[in-house]
């Protein structure tokens, strides 16, 4: 009898196995079908805003109700990710924010967005800041150098 017990347990042991393989396989083709292409998503898309927002985006504070989040794979150039808020009408929440974070806006040349960066942090991360006062859209991306 306790042979005849064994052998079931392990007929289920081998059939759990076999389906913990085929699930990651699955959840591995599904993260690479979309490896090389951006990403729009909101808080409500568990997979992608825990496992693809960079914690300090995800931590942004909230200036509109009205927001979305993209990723970017980079395909050549650094990965970012951004939050985009709609509807709003001003930024100054999002620049204390950096500022907490410890970065410090650069100034110079001609950019669309304002540029944030870590002082003496050459090729470390940044986060591009760009606002449209005509459309009330808002865009903080954080570029990942390292």
């Amino acid at each position: 009898m306790g042979t005849v017990i064994m052998f079931k347990l392990l007929k289920w042991v081998i059939l759990l196995i076999i389906s913990v393989f085929i699930l990651g396989l699955l959840l591995a083709l599904f993260i690479a079908s979309g490896i090389n292409e951006s990403t729009t998503y909101t808080e409500k898309d568990f997979f992608y805003y825990h496992f693809v927002t960079d914690k300090d985006i995800a931590k942004a504070p909230r200036i509109s109700g009205d927001y979305y989040f993209k990723s970017y794979p980079g395909d050549g150039y650094a990965p970012s990710n951004a939050i985009i808020f709609r509807g709003v009408t001003s930024i100054k929440p999002l620049r204390d924010y950096l500022i907490q974070l410890g970065y410090t806006r650069s100034y110079g040349g001609v950019v669309q967005a304002e540029l944030w960066a870590k002082p003496n942090q050459g090729n470390g991360d940044c986060f591009y800041l760009h606002f449209n006062t005509a459309t009330g859209e808002a865009e903080l991306t954080k570029e990942l150098n390292n």
